[in-house]
């Protein structure tokens, strides 16, 4: 099951800007979970993970006429994608194979003066 951010809205025609989580972790979580990886595996895993997104994409996008961006790949702090697409067809992305999580494409700042 796909989590889905409650600040995601999923019925709006206008363009957002999400953050997707594939389920295969980056490469160097991966070989600390399981030691008989090794990193050239969980490598080609991860890079696999975004091949077949893609190919997700072609089939639940683009067929389907939903124009989308993707505005930054990651590898290494998490595995995903950055996407710029229409909140209605977010729905669309819910059958991946791929997808862990969606969340708000957002910036965060750490307080000056955190409260510890």
């Amino acid at each position: 099951m796909i989590y889905i951010d409650p600040d995601v809205d999923l019925h709006t025609e206008e363009f957002v800007q999400i953050i997707i989580e594939f389920s295969t972790s980056p490469a160097h979580v991966a070989i600390l979970s399981n030691s008989f990886l090794s990193l050239e595996q969980a490598t080609e895993q991860v890079e696999q993970s975004h091949r077949h997104f893609q190919k997700e994409l072609e089939i639940l996008l683009e067929e389907k006429h939903y124009p989308y961006t993707i505005m930054q790949q990651y590898k290494n702090s998490l595995n995903g994608v950055a996407l710029q697409l229409q909140g209605i067809a977010i729905q669309r992305l819910l059958s991946s194979q791929v997808i862990r999580a969606i969340f708000p494409n957002r910036e965060m700042r750490i307080p000056e003066n955190p409260i510890m």
